[in-house]
């Protein structure tokens, strides 16, 4: 019989040692598969199946981005229903006169802001999957019982309630992201959620048109609207509480290759993803971190655009000389331009590895559009102008909310983070149903150069943040290259994190 190694020696050296490499490479990956722990983060990446992960992520995008896009639809639909049933007739049947409607577009953020940054944090302890079924179903019968109000101070309570409910929705989607996602996918991944707001937008005009027209058990249009987009909205309880995952690693959809692989990407990510206990400094962190204020400023900022423009965009379009009907299915190819553009932006964007570029060119788009809308008295400068604005209004809050996300390592201190910089952000909508009144339309002045001055704010919080993350890179790569490591530094003051610019 021959002998093995007499054989391997008639081999030249370099495939011998070729050999012995793969037979090493082999060892080791069923190593990393028996004791993830023992390597290193960065080691363990490398031993990621790509074309596996390629097919895992697959997946996740046809189970996960479909129900949390049909979620915000949804939310967003109900939220902004409120426009479309008061030229149904709801402004005469309870009596919204004077400055009456706008009241009720602003209370909607009240108490949306106030939840926001104690629900993120609870989303963990309750698990995904039943935080957002259960707030589906209790704002799916809120949405229901608007059909019924009778009177303009029941519709202020629904309206209470129905932003109380919502505010814990949006950051809850925006955590779960985090935690399913690596930081170089999750901007492309948020940008499905702004997608189906811009949805919403352009078809829901058309939607509310047509339910309009039911006239059936001695309910008004305007009441079927609310009925029948309640009804819609309670689908998203079975597919939050059956089909989500609280734990990708344990996805039902996942094979158990896929599973693997889904644990080394968790594994990869530790410093990211942090430690999964409670712990109150982690609180902490995030309220004394300086830049979730600078990104809670240009959150302000560009929710500011994003809630004035989508708002009033069918006043805007119909005081260019369309009727109502006319008004709404116009606006349809200005969000989808919108829609286009972020996803685009955000693909970019996350195969760049980069934010604050397209962040400050939406800036600059939208500052453009703005001036148009204020300064010409063409309408077809005007409706040219509403594209414009259309293509940087979802790329400036979509992608600074996953500039946030990738900046801050750690789970309960992102939850915070996020929770803290939307609270901020969405008072924005408190502000926009009060400058962008009706007695300004359609040229809305006030509400323009009011936006336009928050754009600019914007640009400066933008660039002041972009210098500031590269500087701390800088400084970590001279201590680094120093061989100075502080082993007291966690999550994303750790030395060997590098903030997303």
């Amino acid at each position: 019989m021959t002998d093995p190694e007499s054989v391997m020696s008639s081999y030249p050296k370099s495939i011998t040692t070729s050999t012995q490499d793969d037979m090493d490479s082999m060892e080791k990956k069923q190593n990393v598969q028996q004791n993830i722990e023992s390597f290193e983060p960065g080691e363990v990446e490398n031993f990621i199946d790509k074309n596996i992960e390629k097919g895992a992520l697959k997946k996740m995008d046809l189970v996960i981005s479909p129900i949390i896009g049909f979620l915000y639809l949804m939310a967003f639909l109900d939220r902004s229903n409120i426009g479309n049933a008061s030229v149904a007739g709801m402004s005469e049947s309870l009596k919204l006169y004077n400055e009456r409607l706008n009241v009720a577009i602003s209370i909607f953020y009240v108490l949306y802001i106030l939840v926001e940054t104690p629900s993120v944090i609870l989303v963990k302890h309750v698990r995904p999957s039943r935080m957002l079924a259960f707030i589906s179903l209790a704002w799916s019968v809120v949405v229901l019982c608007s059909g019924f109000v009778s009177s303009y101070g029941g519709l202020i309570v629904t309206r209470l309630i129905l932003g109380m409910l919502e505010g814990c929705l949006f950051p809850a989607l925006n955590l779960y992201l985090t935690t399913i996602y690596t930081r170089e996918e999750q901007c492309q991944r948020l940008s499905y959620l702004f997608c189906a707001s811009g949805l919403a937008g352009a078809f829901g005009g058309l939607f509310a048109y047509a339910l309009e027209q039911v006239r059936a058990g001695n309910k008004a249009g305007w009441q079927w609207i609310y009925i029948v987009e309640g009804l819609i909205s309670f689908i998203g309880v079975p597919l939050s509480l059956f089909l989500l995952p609280d734990n990708i690693e344990k996805s039902w959809f996942l094979n158990k290759q896929e599973r693997r692989v889904a644990r080394l990407r968790n594994e990869a990510n530790l410093r990211y993803l942090g430690e999964q206990e409670f712990e109150w400094k982690e609180i902490h962190k995030a309220f004394k971190d300086p830049k979730v204020y600078v990104s809670a400023v240009s959150q302000f900022c560009a929710d500011m655009v994003l809630y004035g423009f989508s708002s009033f965009l069918p006043t805007i379009v119909k005081g260019l000389g369309y009727t109502g009907l006319q008004s709404n299915y116009m606006t349809i190819p200005v969000y989808i331009a919108g829609v286009l553009a972020f996803l685009v932006a955000a693909y970019a964007s996350d195969r760049t590895k980069l934010r604050s570029p397209f962040l400050i060119s939406a800036s600059l788009i939208l500052a453009i559009g703005y001036i148009i809308l204020i300064a010409s008295n063409s309408n077809a400068a005007k409706f040219t102008a509403c594209f414009i604005v259309a293509i940087g209004c979802y790329i400036g809050p979509g992608m600074n909310l996953g500039w946030l996300n990738n900046n801050v390592a750690g789970h309960y201190k992102r939850a915070t983070a996020i929770g803290i910089q939307q609270t901020i952000a969405n008072s924005s909508g408190i502000v926009a149903g009060q400058i962008y009144r009706s007695t300004s339309a359609p040229r809305y002045i006030l509400g323009h150069s009011f936006t336009l001055g928050c754009v600019v704010v914007g640009l400066i919080s933008y660039i002041v943040l972009f210098f500031s993350l590269r500087h701390s890179n800088r400084k970590r790569d001279e201590r680094c290259a120093r061989g100075e490591f502080d082993p007291t530094l966690t999550g994303d003051y750790a030395d060997d994190f590098r903030y997303f610019l």
